[in-house]
């Protein structure tokens, strides 16, 4: 199957009216890659699809396989998150997400409704602002915990995201995804902060990679993911989703970013050994694991420099976002 934007944008509206048809689904838009018309990448596309219910969702997310290259990430919404569309204008995650989606299904134009009171006066300054500010909070909260969490890399990570995105949200929208780097570093860019770039990539240890490395740790994420997706159920471990991040993984390492691929890379394959842990399965595949985590300057040894690093960090982060919110009189 050629992928298209416009191919994949029929997929959806088919599940989406198929689930409506049978369920109580009553509205369905398509937000991410394909909204943003840039679907493809590794020749591998997913298609995050929001799907609102009348009551409450039986799941909250869910993935399905499409073909090889092509699946679903389904997010489950409840119809009572859109109750006050005014509010949701400044939620960091959802308000963006609703700025300029894909409507497939609102046969009763509640999400029409819903949106336009989250869109209007979407980029004032003030409500730009805020949602940086709510960002920020969030990465306080995450890196307040670091020293109490039994899984350190993955609320380091979550607490380094959500700093880079108090700034990237000033361009309108947080990056994320497989591209989350690139869109970063370009949000950044447009900005004037590259800092904010650099200092991301200083927090994963990146410089500490050499092109030969890149091989050997696919080899092993590989190896990992797939053992755990065969034990586990969770929807970011899907075995649909196996070759979207390594196909994903090897057309920027191609394209000579390996910058772009360490935090997806390590924040799956810290998913893929926790479920591997929590199953007692995981000792075959903790040395590879640990030695990357020594390259990347990343082990608990380590741990009390980086959380102070990252404070820094987010100092820098809280500066750039009072400068703007000075000059633009938020």
């Amino acid at each position: 199957m050629r992928i298209t934007r416009e191919t994949l944008i029929e997929l959806a509206r088919h599940e989406t009216k198929q689930r409506a048809a049978i369920g109580d689904v009553i509205s369905g838009y398509i937000i991410g890659s394909v909204a943003r018309d840039e679907p493809v990448l590794g020749g591998t596309a997913d298609i995050d699809l929001v799907l609102i219910h009348r009551g409450n969702p039986p799941k909250i997310r869910e993935i399905v396989r499409l073909s090889q290259d092509v699946h679903l990430d389904i997010a489950h919404h409840p119809r009572d998150l859109y109750s006050k569309p005014r509010e949701l204008r400044v939620h960091p995650w959802l308000g963006p997400a609703m700025c300029e989606p894909i409507f497939l299904y609102d046969p009763q134009h509640f999400f029409e409704w819903a949106q336009a009171g989250a869109r209007g006066r979407f980029f004032r300054p003030d409500h730009v602002y805020a949602r940086a500010r709510a960002f920020l909070k969030m990465s306080r909260q995450s890196a307040s915990v670091l020293k109490l969490s039994d899984r350190w890399i993955k609320t380091y990570t979550r607490a380094m995201m959500e700093a880079a995105n108090a700034v990237a949200c000033l361009t309108g929208f947080p990056v994320a995804g497989r591209r989350m780097a690139l869109d970063l570093e370009q949000a950044v860019s447009d900005l004037d902060h590259p800092e904010v770039y650099e200092g991301f990539t200083r927090l994963l240890g990146v410089e500490a990679i050499q092109p030969n490395d890149t091989s050997e740790l696919l080899s092993a994420w590989t190896r990992v993911f797939d053992q755990a997706s065969e034990l586990n159920s969770e929807p970011e471990l899907a075995h649909c989703r196996r070759s979207y991040y390594l196909n994903g993984f090897q057309a920027l390492l191609e394209a000579g970013r390996p910058d772009a691929v360490i935090w997806t890379l390590l924040t799956t394959w810290e998913r893929s050994i926790y479920s591997l842990i929590s199953a007692e399965r995981a000792e075959q595949f903790l040395p590879l694991w640990e030695n990357t985590l020594e390259r990347l300057r990343l082990t608990s040894a380590r741990s009390d420099a980086r959380n102070e690093e990252l404070e820094r960090y987010s100092d820098l982060v809280e500066e750039i976002v009072e400068l703007w919110a000075e000059r633009n009189g938020a």
